[in-house]
């Protein structure tokens, strides 16, 4: 009977690293003008600071990859519009918000090939439009100028669109590059994946050696399975167990390639090749990150589960997985005994954590297996979870 450990980022968050998304831009945003790079200096600007000093011994930081995150933030975009996005709470609005820049650049891409260049050329050096262009709409003004594709003078309202990305011939400007704008929002990221790769190298990674006290708890060696949407060795080095992990969005330190982007293109987008660079799935499998999930189980001739998710947030951006473990779990013979665990961290988390699933499955779905026991919700750090890891399962209760 394999018990399966599918973990988030609530699971290295109740380990106290600093991964919260606001830990993440304010840190690296203060970078530049801390005096000292200590450990109290940093780690003072993150939510989980309390646990950072209770948990983990002093040490210093990596000089190198400090100076080389200075570098690489001073000019990245993609960082930049970040830091100045005030309302993103969390690493799901992060990809929201990703998913926003590319529509409203596409889209206006669109837009002024179908206002300009379908109807005619600009010779070179006269690509200039009015703010009037887009109803003088400030955010996709803003959002364009951000990006570098327009300059835009808010005092005047001239809109100039940078020849870098237009074609040229016989010195006009003939139409809009958009292979070019792709490639280079694209490149972009790429230096954003590489400087979130070096802020966990150099502010949460260390801390696995330098902890107090190694959290062994041997009820975790029930587990045969685990899968992770973290990129840090948590569970494997913090607990003793059997269990491979399985990097399902990529590990630091391994060629970067983290998996950072929107979970699907969306449907009514005509033209979906410019988004596919910047999708989940295109970027695990352009890098080679574990993307069979439950294959291996599935292989397993053993007909009893149990899953466990651990700090997961269950929200549509993991729909997907999410959807395979339901499936798999009503694929599975009615005979066979099967279980979906849901750990919270404390009881108010439970509604939200419900509204996702219902959102994703269905009240219909949640509700039966709710009521056969199949799904259950469960407390971190009360018995009821021990004694789900350290027993077999109960078949379910048909109603």
């Amino acid at each position: 009977m394999p018990k399966i450990l599918i973990t988030g980022n609530g699971f290295d968050l109740n380990h106290g690293l600093p991964t919260f998304y606001k830990d993440f831009i304010t840190i690296l945003s203060k970078l530049r003008n801390l005096d000292e790079h200590n450990f109290e200096n940093i780690y003072s600007l993150s939510l989980n600071y309390k646990l950072i000093k209770e948990k983990y011994n002093v040490f210093n930081f990596n000089k190198d990859n400090i100076n080389e995150l200075i570098e690489l933030l001073k000019n990245n975009v993609w960082f930049n519009f970040f830091k100045t996005e005030l309302e993103i709470e969390s690493w799901i609005d992060f990809e929201t918000k990703i998913e926003y820049v590319l529509r409203l650049v596409f889209s206006s891409v669109k837009y002024i090939q179908e206002k300009i260049f379908d109807n005619g050329s600009l010779a070179i050096g006269r690509n200039i439009a009015k703010s009037i262009l887009f109803n003088n709409n400030i955010e996709i003004l803003e959002v364009l100028n951000f990006f570098k594709i327009i300059n835009w003078d808010s005092n005047n309202g001239n809109v100039i669109i940078l020849e870098d990305y237009l074609h040229q011939k016989y010195n006009y400007n003939i139409s809009v590059n958009t292979e070019k704008i792709v490639e280079n929002l694209y490149n972009e990221i790429q230096t954003f994946r590489k400087i979130f790769n070096l802020y966990f190298e150099t502010f949460v990674t260390p801390l696995f050696v330098n902890i107090k006290e190694k959290m062994i708890n041997e009820n975790f060696k029930a587990f045969k399975y685990h899968f992770t949407f973290n990129y840090t060795p948590t569970f494997d080095l913090l607990y003793s167990s059997m269990a491979e992990t399985n990097y399902l969005h990529g590990k630091i330190g391994v060629n970067t390639n983290l998996v950072l982007g929107i979970n699907d293109i969306p449907d009514e987008i005509f033209n979906k090749v410019h988004y596919i660079p910047f999708t989940k799935y295109f970027q695990k499998l352009n890098g080679n990150t574990d993307y069979y999930f439950l294959n291996k189980i599935k292989e397993n001739s053993i007909s009893d589960f149990v899953f466990f998710f651990y700090g997961h947030s269950l929200d549509k951006s993991d729909q997907d997985y999410i959807n395979e473990v339901f499936n798999f779990i009503d694929e599975v013979s009615i005979n066979s005994k099967r279980k979906i665990i849901i750990i919270i961290h404390n009881i108010q988390s439970k509604a939200k954590l419900l509204i996702n699933l219902i959102s994703i499955r269905g009240k219909n779905d949640i509700v039966k297996k709710m009521r056969e026991g199949i799904l259950k919700f469960v407390l971190n750090d009360s018995e009821e979870f021990i004694q789900e890891l350290n027993s077999t399962i109960d078949r379910p209760i048909v109603f």
